[in-house]
């Protein structure tokens, strides 16, 4: 299990500067694997990435979700032999939708830690109406509103207002069961793609999670959280309840759990809104927990298992 982060966006709207940030300020020290999908003649963007960490994967000349599909998923597994990265980055193109590049992901063994839409604040009027960008939106679960310092507080508010009606009339189902692949969406605001710690807080390996649970460590990085035990297996709906009925305050919500029914432990990742359940874990010799991330104030995060 690789964590995985998912950006797009519309063509100009900053998605690139947010990836940069994001692993300079929020991955220091840990081993990115970053996936540029390139469209056209833009080179300058990977250049910029190469600056950054020494290994880039610049796809050729397409989208990732169609032309490119399979050249996108050799590059994957490439990546993960030949450097077996902590952390993975994959920014699509400005004219791709992500749900694509996100079933990829997962069929790959990568736990899809959030798909960020970035929207350009002060442009989105004029490609509002475009079906790609609305299909972005509604294949996201955490949107930044990007450009914020260049337009009024109304302006930024009628904006949010505007994408998440976008959100709601294009939002991602599951085509068997009418469900909501997204149960939520989260907002941020971004000057120069600068967002907040707690979008990638959390983003831990299997090893990560085996280590939570067999050594017992309650507070592994620098954002809040608390890991909570859980001593009998549990039903799947027990586990889907819980998750369900996280406090406001929890962002994200990972660990290691013995489901009734399964033989092996499974991993769970509840990451806003996405819940991804299912992966066995063999050999895992620890307790059942679950990581609960979220607000700063560890007195705010606690879980009812009564």
């Amino acid at each position: 299990m690789t964590p995985a982060f998912v950006i797009t966006g519309f063509l100009g709207s900053g998605k690139t500067t947010l990836l940069v940030n994001a692993a300079k300020t929020h991955f220091r020290g840990r081993r990115v694997a970053v996936i540029v999908n390139e469209l056209g003649d833009v080179g300058v963007d990977g250049k910029v990435l190469e600056n950054a960490y020494s290994k880039v994967t610049e796809l050729p000349e397409g989208c990732i979700c169609c032309t490119l599909h399979a050249e996108f998923e050799k590059a994957i597994r490439e990546i993960r032999e030949l450097y077996d990265p902590e952390v993975i980055l994959v920014e699509t193109s400005g004219s791709s939708e992500p749900f694509p590049v996100m079933l990829s992901l997962q069929s790959l063994g990568c736990s899809i830690e959030a798909v960020i839409c970035v929207v350009d604040t002060k442009n989105f009027p004029a490609y509002k109406e475009d079906p790609t960008a609305r299909y972005q939106i509604g294949g996201s679960n955490v949107v930044v509103l990007n450009k914020v310092d260049l337009v009024g507080e109304k302006e930024i508010e009628d904006v949010e207002r505007q994408v998440r009606e976008v959100w709601e009339r294009n939002r991602l189902r599951n085509l068997f069961t009418g469900e909501e692949v997204f149960r939520e969406v989260r907002f941020y605001r971004s000057v120069y793609g600068r967002i907040p710690e707690e979008v990638f807080t959390g983003a831990y390996t299997l090893k990560d999670l085996k280590d939570i649970g067999e050594q017992h460590r309650d507070h592994i990085r620098s954002f809040s959280q608390r890991v909570v035990y859980l001593e009998e297996p549990l039903t799947y709906e027990d586990l889907n309840n819980i998750l369900n009925s996280l406090p406001e305050g929890v962002v994200r919500a990972k660990g290691i759990v013995r489901l009734e029914g399964f033989r092996e432990p499974v991993l769970v990742n509840y990451t806003f809104g996405l819940v991804d359940v299912g992966q066995e874990v063999p050999g895992y010799g620890g307790r059942s927990f679950l990581v609960l991330i979220g607000a700063r104030d560890h007195t705010k995060i606690s879980l009812d298992l009564s």
